[in-house]
């Protein structure tokens, strides 16, 4: 059954901005668009999951840097996947200072000691997603940040075992004005919309979905999109897909 909720460096990445438009639907392994309107993917990250039989959450997090704000020093306690939206964000750990720009994503390992920040002129925004083992905090703080960044969107879902051979997919989705979509889920997707409002049918429930507001299904779950305003709604989706799938 879908959940819903509401709340105000690796390898194997594969990033892509600004994807053409009119694509099959991207979170599901069905059909694509049903009136050949566009769905158009904005930013793409991709990397293999790090023991995923061991994942017991999903979580997903929208945060703005302003300029000069920094994360505290800190460790997961799973692996951690990061999407620049908006602006640019440097990452720092092990002496080392990186800079990610709008469209580039980078995974965390479990344990290790970095932050980031924004050393920009302007607001940056980042997408997360943790991956957790049952009990393990998301942060823990080594040393205090004197400007944190905000948490503008969190949410998170249960997860049932993984396969070993697992892939995380990020995507930032906008819909176009009358776009509709149904298929199949090809993976556990968890979707959380940053702004507009989406009409979703998942299953027999069918309900309009706000910014902020979020669900998530399993493999196989019949979903229906539909744009039912003039604007142009924009979705945070990550999908869990068998390492085949995702490519």
């Amino acid at each position: 059954m879908p959940n819903s909720r509401k709340y105000t460096t690796g390898r194997h990445a594969i990033i892509a901005i600004a994807t053409a438009v009119n694509l099959a639907v991207p979170i599901l392994g069905g059909s694509g668009p049903a009136n050949g309107t566009e769905r158009k993917i904005i930013a793409e990250a991709r990397f293999d999951v790090t023991n995923a039989p061991q994942q017991a959450e999903l979580v997903q997090l929208v945060v703005d840097f302003p300029s000069g704000a920094w994360t505290s020093w800190h460790t997961h306690g799973g692996q951690a996947i990061n999407l620049v939206l908006e602006g640019e964000i440097t990452l720092r750990h092990a002496g080392m200072e990186h800079p990610y720009r709008a469209g580039q994503a980078w995974t965390d390992s479990s344990g290790q000691v970095h932050a980031a920040g924004n050393t920009g002129s302007g607001k940056a925004r980042l997408l997360t997603n943790f991956l957790l083992p049952r009990g393990a905090p998301q942060t823990t703080a080594v040393q205090e940040s004197s400007f944190e960044p905000t948490i503008v969107y969190a949410v998170s879902f249960p997860l049932a075992g993984l396969p070993a051979e697992t892939q995380i997919v990020q995507r930032v989705v906008d819909l176009a004005p009358g776009s509709r979509t149904q298929g199949a889920l090809a993976g556990f997707t968890a979707n959380l919309v940053l702004a507009g409002e989406v009409t979703y049918k998942l299953g027999p429930e069918i309900k309009s979905y706000e910014a902020g507001e979020a669900w998530s299904a399993p493999a196989g779950t019949l979903v229906g999109e539909e744009n039912k305003s003039t604007e142009t709604p924009r979705l945070f989706t990550t999908s869990l897909l068998p390492r085949e799938s995702g490519r």
